[in-house]
């Protein structure tokens, strides 16, 4: 589950991260001095104007994406960096990645510090130690598998989390962040898939939290914007493939990207899911797969038999889907 800015930014709070002063506000309530941001789960928010000074035609516009918009201070920012905690899947491990170079443009940065949580000691500035304890508490304490904050904001001689970032782990039950489901929402969740509505038009299937974290991320990149978040889990069937086709096609999107990484999913199950269903249903479409790991080739095979484009990698799988999209 991932949370939203402002709810990110209240467990900030809680264990002793600086945060700006704002509000979360439903209808428009004009503040011009300050920085309005729509709180959808979409990333890129500011290249799609859903951050902005907090105007009325600009919080008419953002309501209009989604029902909650938070209203906070402007900073007077000198330095943006990067910090965020995570599960390193391979080591089994917490690890802090940093960068001195944070905000929007942070995925082309090539200098990011990896280091795992356990040699904190070893993390060359010690200003920002107390940040990541902290972090880390709210990560142990909340059964997070990300928290990040970009960019922490070096900002009145103080360092603040100007946005926040948390993926909780749906395999924990949170009730205090339960949030009405939409009825494909529901539907998903009864059929044992982790799915959330967006606003765009490109269609994301993937397999693992993260990877389909990333695909939205890189999707945003390159310019697109993606209509849900769709994770099949582990080891899924061809049964659970072609009922996570049928939920993220009733949005009618412009193109559907689907990205696994198979390990105990079986990428042959997942190509045997798409072709039975595109066999079965009108699907008019363009389906762009990036697929590798576990029976890549049987599946590489079915998929090219039956026309669907495959590529090796999430980036070029990601803009091929965005030209797509936009044709």
């Amino acid at each position: 589950m991932k949370l939203k800015e402002y709810q990110g930014k209240e467990l900030f709070r809680k264990y002793g991260i600086a945060v700006p002063e704002g509000k979360v506000i439903t209808g428009v309530q004009e503040e011009p001095s300050k920085i309005a941001k729509a709180q959808t789960l979409s990333g890129k928010r500011g290249k799609s104007g859903l951050i902005a000074p907090a105007t009325r035609e600009n919080i008419e516009m953002m309501l209009k994406h989604c029902s909650e918009v938070l209203v906070e201070e402007r900073l007077a920012i000198e330095k943006e960096y990067y910090l965020a905690l995570t599960i390193d899947k391979e080591e089994k491990e917490i690890i802090i990645l940093f960068s001195e170079e944070g905000g929007i443009e942070v995925e082309s940065v090539k200098n990011i510090l990896k280091l795992p949580y356990k040699r904190l000691n070893e993390f060359p500035d010690k200003k920002f130690a107390e940040i990541i304890e902290s972090m880390h508490r709210l990560m142990a304490d909340y059964n997070a598998l990300l928290v990040e904050i970009n960019p922490l904001a070096f900002a009145g001689n103080r360092l603040i989390a100007a946005d926040s970032k948390i993926i909780l782990d749906d395999n924990v039950k949170h009730p205090e962040y339960k949030q009405a489901l939409t009825s494909l929402e529901q539907e998903a969740e009864n059929s044992g898939l982790s799915y959330v509505e967006l606003d765009g038009s490109i269609a994301i299937i993937g397999n693992g939290a993260g990877l389909v974290m990333a695909t939205l991320d890189v999707i945003s990149h390159f310019g697109g914007k993606t209509a849900n978040f769709l994770d099949l889990g582990g080891g899924a069937s061809t049964e659970k493939m072609e009922k996570a086709m049928d939920i993220v096609l009733k949005k009618s999107p412009a193109s559907l990207f689907i990205n696994i990484f198979g390990g105990i999913t079986r990428c042959d199950k997942i190509a045997e899911g798409l072709v039975n269903y595109k066999a079965r249903n009108n699907v008019r479409i363009p389906i762009i797969v990036r697929m590798i790991g576990t029976n890549e080739d049987a599946a590489k095979q079915l998929l090219a038999k039956n026309g669907i484009e495959v590529y090796d990698s999430m980036e070029e799988g990601a803009r091929k889907a965005v030209e797509n999209a936009d044709k």
